[in-house]
């Protein structure tokens, strides 16, 4: 699952190894700390979390944001450099030089030394607080500030100043990232005089000293947004309201709607297959009288469980920007708040297989302050059923431990099992015996038969292990590239009792593989080529998993994969892989294999276009049979609403609810994928229909481009007929 952009970075394959391990703000402690106890010095004492990029970090990160040294940039490919990926906040302990005597509380400054290199995904931190300890031990805030990025030159190093009202001789420098990494390589400490500690409240400890950074810096992103979204109201008279067609996979931005209120709205036009759901979007805006009432959208002349309504509502991402994502169920009756002038999205997911084939008229209704406006629509269901196609295999690592599935598990399957989710995962934290120390946890090997079930269903189960070349209960090191003869022994005796295990749970080898190594780079391949060896040798029908990623270092050659190629019964590349040097080895191989594709951080704000729904033409194209992504519902423990309760951002396409799931744009996106596939893989006219928009890469593609071909194809007189009569 990789996402990175800088050298050696992060992958979601990390993420996935620690998305139990909840790291919060309300957990913060003090590490690599250091005893300065009495130094008349300016220098860092400890972090929150330890610096944790690979191409900077190293043991003397405590002591490099105060010698005096700034690195060359771009900084973060030196180890003078102190980094972190995939983690914020930052907190960093100073030590301040005392003031006088007389004069122990100081006024100052501290700089803080970052850089910005947006091509890698870099940028400066985008707000810092400074808190000091008082003579009581609790903290007050006395800096804050919000750098602006946009003022300051891309591909340069700068200088961050903070000004301090007092110091004790601690300070908490708090940072936000402002994308996935922070990147200091100094800090420095200048004082102006005496201080005075601010009157308000003081905070007890450093867990609640950064819980009130993380909600000033919440807060101060949100007044941008409703200072942005009040500025672009558009002034309308009090009884208007107006509609117009919104592109469902494109990038929703209110700015837009002003020029949409003088164009007439025409007829809501649908046309798909007879298994398949399709999506419309519609821009709503009114005025003062439907703001007080809000607006009740109706449907008339199609059944009710052909239609279901939602509104798409905005959210903060991690980056700051207001995004239209979740899909907020619309129940009987319900009205959509708004305020004058100010646009709201509809959402209709229109269920073909509930009206069957045939043409259907209906009507969509919307109400607000005593006035109607009426919409005519058609939906033309094609007779094709593409359910009769063997589908993609699709997998997005829902792990049924994750908070959003554990607070609304059968909802969760429910939602799984409707957007095509037929491979499944099992976290290494519910598979009893990994240590291969011949104990069998019973409650893992309950948690285990949870998703076992969901494999019973027609799926394939993936026993995720988790193992890497330095981190492994094989005794496995890079260096020997070999496992000793015990170790082997165990490995296989645990191998054995799990495929006892679930044969007794009703699961056939057909329908499980391992999975040892997650995006292996070459010594994980080669882990993974002593542990499937190992297996395979005693029990050739056992199978394994590997997927690869072009961000792994050091990087996997062809004629590695050729070494491992008799063992790996599932090969999923990412499609970054399928696109480089290595792709043609993957496209020439002679078995059915997958893709799978992660969208950048923030991921509330992908294209549902371009990283979801065009996911699955992708395997078209390239011959894949399968396809993924990371996430369903990895939040790290925490709200998929809001991408600053937790150490990094959302990877989540659900949102939590009291009552269910909440699903998202993105998610409605990959499961029209899936649909697509099952028109696409069916008609020998496919390619030449591509080929005819005249763009060669789906990069390019346009929502209008799809619907073009597919068009094109639902009208084809070789399309297969559906068995179900049409309607009359």
């Amino acid at each position: 699952m990789g996402h990175g952009h800088v050298g050696a970075l992060a992958s979601a394959g990390e993420l996935m190894r620690k998305t139990l391990a909840v790291i919060v703000a309300s957990s913060a402690v003090w590490l690599n700390s250091i005893d300065l106890a009495g130094a008349d010095t300016f220098a860092v004492e400890a972090f929150n979390y330890p610096p944790n990029y690979a191409l900077s970090t190293d043991p003397d990160d405590i002591r490099q944001l105060t010698d005096g040294i700034l690195a060359p940039f771009p900084i973060w490919t030196s180890k003078q450099t102190v980094g972190w990926a995939a983690f914020t906040p930052i907190a960093i302990r100073l030590r301040v030089p005392k003031g006088e005597a007389n004069h122990p509380m100081q006024a100052g400054t501290i700089r803080v030394h970052s850089a910005k290199g947006l091509g890698a995904g870099v940028d400066i931190p985008r707000h810092i607080d400074v808190y000091t300890q008082g003579p009581s031990g609790q903290f007050q805030l006395v800096g804050s500030a919000d750098p602006n990025s946009e003022a300051l030159a891309d591909k340069h190093s700068h200088w961050l100043a903070i000004p301090v009202s007092a110091a004790t001789d601690m300070l908490v420098v708090v940072l936000h990232a402002a994308g996935d990494y922070v990147f200091l390589d100094e800090l420095e400490w200048s004082s102006t005089g005496s201080g005075k500690i601010p009157t308000a409240a003081p905070l007890t400890d450093v867990n609640t000293l950064i819980e009130d950074s993380t909600r000033r810096t919440r807060d101060a992103l949100n007044r941008t947004v409703e200072a942005e979204v009040g500025r672009t109201a558009i002034s309308l008279e009090a009884s208007a309201m107006h509609a117009w067609l919104e592109d469902p996979w494109g990038t929703i931005d209110p700015k837009s709607a002003r020029k949409q209120v003088s164009v007439a709205l025409p007829a809501l036009h649908i046309l798909g297959y007879a298994s398949e759901h399709e999506s419309l979007c519609l821009g709503m805006v009114a005025g003062k009288d439907a703001s007080r009432s809000g607006l009740r959208p109706t449907v008339t002349g199609i059944p009710p469980d052909a239609i279901r309504l939602f509104e798409v509502r905005p959210v903060l991402a991690a980056n700051g920007q207001r995004v239209y994502d979740p899909l907020v169920p619309l129940g009987m009756n319900e009205r959509i708040a708004l305020r004058p002038g100010e646009p709201v999205y509809l959402w209709l997911d229109v269920n073909l297989a509930a009206l069957g084939p045939g043409k259907h008229r209906w009507a969509l209704h919307v109400e607000g302050g005593g006035r109607t406006i009426s919409i005519d629509g058609t939906a033309m269901v094609m007779g094709y059923d593409g359910a009769n196609l063997k589908p993609l295999n699709a997998i997005n690592w829902a792990y049924l431990s994750d908070l959003p599935i554990l607070r609304q598990r059968d909802a969760a399957i429910r939602d799984l099992a409707a957007h095509g989710i037929n491979t499944f995962v099992a976290h290494p934290g519910d598979i009893p015996g990994l240590t291969l120390d011949g104990r069998w946890d019973a409650e893992q090997g309950a948690r285990l038969a949870h998703t076992i079930a969901l494999a019973k269903q027609g799926g394939t189960l993936l026993l995720y292990l988790g193992w890497a070349a330095n981190k492994n209960p094989v005794g496995y090191l890079p260096a020997h590239d070999a496992i000793d003869p015990a170790a082997s022994h165990r490995l296989l005796r645990w191998v054995e009792a799990l495929d006892t295990y679930l044969t007794t749970q009703g699961l056939s080898r057909e329908q499980w593989a391992l999975y040892p190594v997650d995006e292996p780079n070459l010594p994980g391949l080669r882990l993974l080529h002593v542990v499937a060896d190992a297996v395979k040798r005693r029990h050739p029908t056992i199978q394994i998993y590997a997927n690869l990623s072009a961000f792994a270092d050091p990087a996997v050659r062809t004629s590695d994969l050729e070494d491992v190629r008799p063992l790996v019964d599932y090969w999923q590349p990412s499609l970054a892989v399928v696109r480089g040097p290595l792709g043609s080895w993957f496209t020439m191989l002679q078995r059915d294999w997958w893709l799978y594709s992660n969208p950048k951080s923030p991921a509330k704000l992908a294209s549902p276009l371009h990283d979801f729904r065009l996911l699955a033409w992708w395997a078209w194209h390239y011959g894949a049979k399968g396809i993924g992504f990371w996430s369903y519902s990895d939040t790290n423990g925490s709200s998929a609403w809001d991408d600053l309760d937790s150490r990094r951002p959302d990877w989540a396409v659900v949102y939590e609810a009291q009552n269910g799931i909440v699903s998202s744009r993105r998610w409605e996106a990959f499961r029209e994928g899936l649909e697509d596939y099952a028109l696409l893989a069916v008609l020998r006219a496919t390619r030449e229909r591509v080929q005819q928009i005249g763009k060669s890469n789906f990069d390019q593609w346009s929502t209008a481009d799809i619907e073009s071909v597919r068009q094109a194809l639902l009208r084809d007189p070789s399309l297969p007929p559906s068995t179900r009569p049409a309607s009359p």
